[in-house]
């Protein structure tokens, strides 16, 4: 019956599907102990939607049968995997009557000897694994899960979370409990250190009074340490270490994306007691859910787009735990797939269980098995399983948001895993046990909230810890490439035309002010701070210097430690050949090469005969470009050259370009012969006269925009032309062919870089590779993120704020790192008990009152935003009456029944001079909050009281 009536089969199956992770009225949501019948009813209702039958009660005898012997399949094919004879079964199958009650208990019985052989084959039985639940993490973009207290745009913060531990008993039996139970913050991200011993977290207990910071639960005490602290920065996504370091997550490089206004996320590192904290990666935007593999390398996914469109490059990536060998692992030059995310590696295996997700998402997506072996870019390597299936290489903003979802897989081999899954993808996750085919079987759901993040308790055999080759005495690195015609990446062009290396740092923003917006093959997006018109650089570019190109192709040269900076291969005439549209960072002391340009990971060596020349000569210093290291400035450098040798003739600001109406050919005198009329023919503008953008609040020179060719309207961009012509940062994720844009290819250059040059105007060689260098770098005309800029009075507050946070954080990196190698030279650790005693953490207040009569009296102002009220039996059941009342003139009464557990009570964040609290015989009340205001700022630093 139910077979022809699809409409209806679809519309019961949803309603089964919303009883199983349904919303209830309770609000002990949180309590692990729930009714075990219960549990084995959403346990029930699973089995019916696997086998293809949600409908509980018996409608059509066809379909009933059906529904058992896909159940029976599957039980038959694990039974011989484990040699378990099916005898009884079977012949209990041949004499099953026609009763509806008894094929339902048959049918459960196969489903329940099919939940135990799963579990068995698992190996999980006689385990434990600890698992979150909070509220599905994500905001407008895949990356957005910080909450920062004091963030610039998103705050994504849903309290109510619980840290809990699922027990699967020698027998079979799943069995829940809660390790800490948070009904006004959010718990996340748990790993288990090597020994076994321990659950190192993030945690955060209030939305504006406290930030993510990691944490460490024991399990043989159940005691709780805080690990990492201070107001205004999150630290989240931590993974042990086989030394008991820890490599974290954290906004403490206080930066925002480029492409929006939210902080952003660069890995850390601290040693297990959240010492000797200092920053690991130096990149532009978001890095995530850093894990480690069993060869000892750290796997991550990074955003990754200088120079190119935000939406498709989130890549994996991989480095050694000290920071060393920062590079790709997969996909940072593919549209697919968009997003890598929550990616682990496989036990003894070197492929990656990772969820393939979209960017404009959340925190979900398809699972997959990623196989470096098999390629790198697009699907080359990539397989979706649960079930495998056909993995296509789309070009998807959001992809993979239809259907059933996935979330945080925890590989147990490389055929079976934990993972969090939502059937159909609009419901709760819950925690599941499942195969590459995608059978499955349900091991904890929560009806108020997502369950997931799976780790299995127990003592692991780490991964040989390669040697550091750090050296903090030095503050370089050496880069060594063996031959830059090596690879795709400057195939066709002749060899003798590569001469110099150039190398670019970018400075990153922190604060988000003004934008203007940029479009082009890979999208479109805003861009916050705007260091160019739209569709120019990102970021601002520094000139760090340039080294040769031996004739062979190779280059070896010194490069700044932990400075993010990129490459681009120049011809003779100062023009770009190639550019990295990526970036990399060297450790101090660290030698990274590569093979060539863009050349394939999985090519082993490069055979040629004798030693590379710059092998011989050994590592350079880089030339300086000009002048000293020093952000490309327009002003600074173009503009000079422009008074010197154009404003004679271009001072019209009421002309517009020729090339702006589609005229390339006319320049010039050409000008007066093509608007005879004019009372003015002098030509366009290039005076430094500025024009005010009040929604990039920057000052853009009348050169500048005509140059560019920048349309006024709105937010000002710009448009590529024949006479400057750049690479869209909106171009394509993939590589780029040789001289695909640039000075090369604009008319600008050739204008004057002839024998009969316009206007008889030489320029010298210093003017003409400047002008090309502008180009290259994508036409930037700000040097740094203060310049020409149209900030008001808040503006410039907010700037000084984060800059202030951002210098204090460095200087802390910084000073750890000189204490780490003090430490790890002489043996003598750094005491930072009387740093972290002023730390002004998250916490109760009540010590630090002083008490007269029922009145708690603060020496300062506090900040508190919540009450701990616990009510105890003293031989009196009736509930007792609770009565708090604020200087601010706030009151709370409430009358509460007796209880072990503590009750938290939400309050309007306020600041607080004395609290009044009234309360019966065998109340406890703790008032949590912080100290106010939470730092104090000035010219030079950020710290807290």
């Amino acid at each position: 019956m139910m077979k022809n009536c699809p409409i209806l089969y679809a519309e019961i199956r949803a309603l089964i599907l919303a009883l199983l992770f349904s919303l209830p009225t309770s609000a002990q949501f949180f309590d692990a102990e729930k009714s075990n019948a219960a549990m084995d009813a959403k346990i029930a209702i699973d089995w019916r939607i696997q086998d293809e039958n949600p409908e509980p009660i018996n409608l059509d005898a066809k379909i009933e049968e059906a529904t058992i012997e896909n159940a029976l399949s599957d039980l038959r094919k694990i039974a011989q995997r484990l040699g378990i004879s099916l005898e009884e079964v079977e012949a209990e199958r041949k004499n099953l009557g026609a009763g509806d009650g008894e094929r339902r208990e048959f049918y459960e019985k196969v489903c329940r000897m099919r939940r135990e052989a799963r579990l068995r084959e698992s190996n999980l039985r006689g385990k434990s694994i600890v698992f979150t639940k909070h509220f599905l993490l994500g905001g407008s973009h895949y990356a957005y899960t910080e909450g920062q207290s004091d963030a610039q745009a998103e705050r994504q913060f849903s309290k109510g979370s619980a840290l809990c531990l699922l027990d699967v008993t020698p027998e079979g039996k799943v069995v829940q409990r809660n390790l800490i139970s948070d009904p006004n913050g959010v718990i996340r991200d748990p790993a288990v250190t090597f020994d076994g011993k321990k659950i190192i977290f993030a945690w955060k207990r209030s939305d504006r009074l406290d930030d993510y910071h990691l944490y460490e639960y024991d399990l043989e005490t159940s005691k709780t340490r805080q690990l990492t602290f201070g107001l205004g920065v999150a630290d989240y996504e931590p993974c042990p270490l086989p030394n008991g370091e820890i490599v974290f997550n954290s906004t403490r490089c206080v930066q925002v994306v480029d492409c929006w206004w939210t902080e952003v996320s660069n890995l850390y590192r601290c040693d297990k007691d959240g010492g000797y904290l200092r920053r690991v990666s130096f990149d532009q935007v978001h890095t995530n859910y850093p894990t480690l593999m069993s060869d000892g390398r750290i796997i991550y996914t990074r955003w990754d787009y200088n120079d190119r469109g935000q939406i498709y490059p989130q890549g994996l990536f991989q480095m050694n735990t000290d920071g060393t060998a920062q590079t790709e692992c997969y996909g940072n030059n593919s549209w697919f797939p968009t997003t890598i995310l929550h990616a682990r590696g496989i036990p003894q295996s070197h492929k990656i269980l990772t969820v393939l997700t979209g960017h404009h998402t959340r925190q979900k997506g398809k699972l997959a098995i990623i196989d470096t072996t098999k390629g790198r870019q697009e699907n080359e390597g990539v397989q979706i399983i649960a079930p495998i299936q056909e993995t296509k290489a789309d070009r998807i903003d959001a992809w993979g948001q239809w259907g059933d979802q996935f979330q945080y897989p925890y590989p147990l081999s490389e055929k079976d895993f934990l993972v969090a899954y939502s059937p159909d993808g609009k419901m709760r996750f819950a925690l599941y046990y499942m195969d590459v085919d995608g059978n499955r079987e349900l091991l904890a759901a929560d009806d108020r909230t997502d369950c997931g993040q799976p780790f299995v308790v127990e003592e692991r055999t780490p991964p040989q810890e390669r040697p550091s080759s750090v050296d903090e005495s030095v503050d370089y690195g050496v880069y060594y490439v063996q031959d830059v015609f090596f690879g795709p990446g400057l195939e066709g062009v002749d060899r003798g035309r590569a001469k110099k290396l150039r190398v670019i740092g970018l400075d990153f923003r922190s604060v988000g002010i003004g934008s203007n917006g940029n479009s082009g093959p890979a999208g479109g997006a805003m861009a916050s701070t705007p260091v160019s018109v739209g569709e120019g650089t990102w970021d601002a570019k520094i000139l760090l210097g340039e080294t040769e190109i031996y004739p062979d192709g190779s280059a070896c040269f010194k490069a700044p430690a932990r400075q993010p900076l990129y490459f681009q291969v120049i011809d003779e005439k100062g023009h770009c050949i190639q550019t990295m549209r990526s970036w990399s960072t060297l450790q101090p002391g660290e030698r990274f090469s590569c093979l060539g340009c863009h050349e394939d990971k999985n090519t082993g060596t490069m055979l040629r005969p004798g030693i590379a020349e710059a092998m011989q000569r050994g590592p350079q210093e880089l030339a300086p470009i000009y002048g000293p290291p020093r952000g490309f400035s327009f002003e600074k450098e173009i503009q000079p050259i422009l008074d010197k040798h154009c404003i004679q003739c271009h001072d019209n600001r009421h002309k517009a370009p020729p090339f702006a109406t589609g005229d390339l050919a006319k320049w010039g005198e050409e000008q007066a012969k093509t608007h005879p009329a004019e009372t003015n023919p002098r030509p366009f503008s290039l005076l430094n006269e500025k024009n005010v953008d009040a929604a990039a609040k920057r000052q853009w020179s009348d050169s500048y925009l005509n140059l560019v060719n920048a349309m006024r309207k709105d937010r000002t961009s710009a448009r590529q032309t024949r006479v400057v012509n750049w690479i869209d940062i909106q171009e394509s994720p993939a590589l780029l062919p040789p001289y695909h844009a640039g000075a090369a290819k604009s008319a600008l250059l050739a204008m004057f870089d002839c024998e009969k040059p316009h206007n008889d105007v030489k320029l010298s060689r210093e003017e003409l590779d400047k002008i090309a260098l502008w180009i290259d770098l994508l036409i930037p005309f700000c040097g740094d993120y203060e310049e020409n800029n149209a900030w008001d009075d808040v503006d410039w507050q907010k700037y000084h704020y984060y800059m202030a946070k951002k210098r204090a954080q460095a200087t802390l990196s910084e000073a750890n790192y000189t204490r780490w190698m003090e430490y790890t030279s002489s043996g003598t650790a750094y005491d930072f008990a009387p740093a972290l005693a002023v730390e002004n953490t998250y916490r109760a207040l009540n010590s630090e009152a002083t008490l007269e009569g029922d009145r708690l009296n603060f020496s300062g102002r506090v900040s508190i935003d919540q009450l701990a009220i616990r009510v105890t039996n003293q031989g009196d059941d009736a509930p007792k009456e609770v009565v708090v009342e604020f200087s601010t003139g706030f009151r709370h009464s409430q009358k509460y029944a007796s209880s072990a557990e503590t009750r938290w009570v939400p309050l309007p964040t306020q600041d607080v001079e004395w609290v009044k609290i009234t309360t019966p015989e065998g109340c406890e009340v703790e008032l949590w909050g912080i100290a106010t205001p939470p730092f104090k700022l000035d010219a030079e630093c950020w710290r807290p009281y």
